[in-house]
């Protein structure tokens, strides 16, 4: 194991393949992998990371996409909270 099951580049891959679930429609399967992926953003980057809003925007997405308005808002609005304490 050359980076390790905690490394960024893990966390972008279980990314990517949500991406493909997401496109494909199948939103549980996206949703799994997004989970994946933001739970080694948080180990390794903190909670405020712009990697952690991305993973959250995403779960957001699946979540939307699965008739969950309400969670996906959840979902939205922390990682619009994330931003704002980064970027200002």
């Amino acid at each position: 194991r050359v980076l390790g099951s905690e490394h960024p580049d893990v966390a972008a891959s279980y990314n990517n393949i949500g991406a493909v679930y997401q496109a494909q429609g199948k939103c549980e399967e996206a949703l799994v992998q997004y989970h994946k992926s933001l739970e080694i953003n948080i180990r390794v980057h903190g909670l405020v990371h712009p990697d952690v809003a991305a993973s959250k925007e995403n779960i957001g997405l699946s979540l939307k996409g699965m008739g969950k308005k309400g969670e996906a808002k959840d979902m939205f609005t922390q990682a619009a909270g994330i931003r704002r304490s980064i970027f200002g």
